[in-house]
């Protein structure tokens, strides 16, 4: 499994599974479907995967931040396409 792949199945997990809403998934699904596009910016895919997988809607909610929210990873793709 390649790092596209296991982006794949942290969003799949997050949107089907867990509370990852439709607009924040379906830019990640493009992100894997064009993976070609993102090449050298493997680290941001890694972020990326990580981010899905500790995603929290609440993450903001408490005193201390311990998961990473829809802002986080909104960031992150905005460094994928912008670099």
């Amino acid at each position: 499994m390649d790092r596209y792949d296991e982006l794949k199945q942290a969003v799949t997990e997050q949107y089907e599974e867990g509370e990852l809403p439709k607009w924040l998934a379906d830019p990640v699904f493009e992100v894997v479907a064009n993976r070609e596009r993102y090449q050298g910016k493997e680290y941001l895919i890694e972020l990326l995967t990580a981010q899905l997988r500790e995603y929290d809607v609440y993450a903001e909610a408490g005193c201390c931040k311990w998961a990473y929210d829809h802002e986080d990873i909104k960031r992150t793709l905005r460094w994928l396409h912008d670099q």
